[in-house]
């Protein structure tokens, strides 16, 4: 199962909450994922989601607001990708009522499932939790955080997702909008604010996994900043110590000063040597910088007869 699905899941199973915090997570799932139909003269509310756990969300919501069994079906979308479809059918005249009531919608007038949020279903900072866990059970996805840090909500209306921004942001969830085709998708790509905002939709063990992740990659990229460091010290140390071994030999060890000759000898038989090991094989022993000072001199004196010769 993915990972996003596994999020789903867990968000499916958190405690209902109060009828009030119900209706919030209800009528979001309304707006984000609904769609009204008319049967036999009379308004339909039907939900779609390839999500098992978020189909059993929205029956047991229904259930436990409105006293109300919804139908339940399965249809497979793809045969060779076996996808399957969960559909919830409200074909209740007496739930539609009370579900648009709910939602602020004046059913004989009713077109769309768009429009401001009413402000008695986030009001609270527990409302909000319940209206943006509903949007994301009903249109959201998140990328496997292995791969890359990405979770996102659909919308078909630009409205809505400015509203969905709005409201993120009142509880300082700051997400970015994008057009992709003929949708709006309101996203984060940020590591942190998408473990914030799971744990804000009380996903918790979705949170400690992420941050597990996030852990691992850290760790393996200080890993790899540190060899690559490494490499380009050892780089820098072969490239040095070939430049000396050159001046060392392009004046020749007998036409050195006595104080310089030591350490040119050791250059030559210890190519590899860093200087703090060179100053170590001096008699006396010498500190990196006096090694240092001594094979820059040589350097020196190399350039000096280079251009002479030029």
């Amino acid at each position: 199962m993915s990972y996003s699905n596994n999020v789903k899941g867990e968000l499916s199973k958190t405690p209902l909450g109060s009828a009030e915090e119900m209706k919030s997570e209800i009528v979001a799932l309304l707006r984000v994922n609904a769609i009204l139909m008319i049967q036999g003269g009379h308004m339909r509310i039907q939900f779609s989601t390839e999500n098992n756990p978020v189909a059993r969300r929205i029956f047991l919501l229904i259930k436990t607001l409105y006293n109300y069994d919804a139908k339940i079906s399965a249809v497979k979308k793809n045969q060779l990708r076996r996808k399957t479809i969960y559909k919830v059918l409200i074909d209740s005249e007496d739930v539609f009522m009370k579900l648009m009531e709910d939602g602020g919608y004046e059913p004989s007038f009713i077109i769309s499932l768009t429009g401001e949020i009413p402000q008695k279903l986030i009001n609270t900072n527990r409302k909000i939790r319940s209206y943006i866990r509903g949007c994301f059970l009903g249109a959201g996805s998140i990328a496997n955080p292995e791969k890359m840090y990405h979770l996102e909500i659909v919308f078909d209306d630009e409205s809505e997702a400015v509203r969905i921004k709005e409201l993120m942001d009142s509880v300082d969830l700051f997400g970015k909008i994008t057009k992709r085709k003929d949708q709006y998708i309101f996203y984060y790509k940020d590591s942190e604010m998408i473990s914030d905002i799971l744990s804000f939709m009380e996903a918790y063990q979705s949170v400690l996994k992420l941050e597990d992740i996030r852990a691992m990659k850290d760790l393996k990229n200080n890993i790899n900043r540190v060899i690559n460091c490494e490499t380009a010290n050892i780089d820098k140390t072969v490239a040095a110590a070939m430049k000396q071994k050159k001046a060392i030999l392009k004046i020749g060890i007998e036409n050195l000063p006595d104080n310089l000759k030591e350490v040119a000898l050791i250059r030559l038989h210890h190519p590899d040597a860093s200087l703090k090991s060179i100053g170590e094989l001096m008699k006396p022993q010498q500190s990196r910088s006096g090694v240092n000072y001594k094979l820059k001199k040589i350097e020196k004196i190399a350039e000096e007869l280079t251009k002479k010769s030029l």
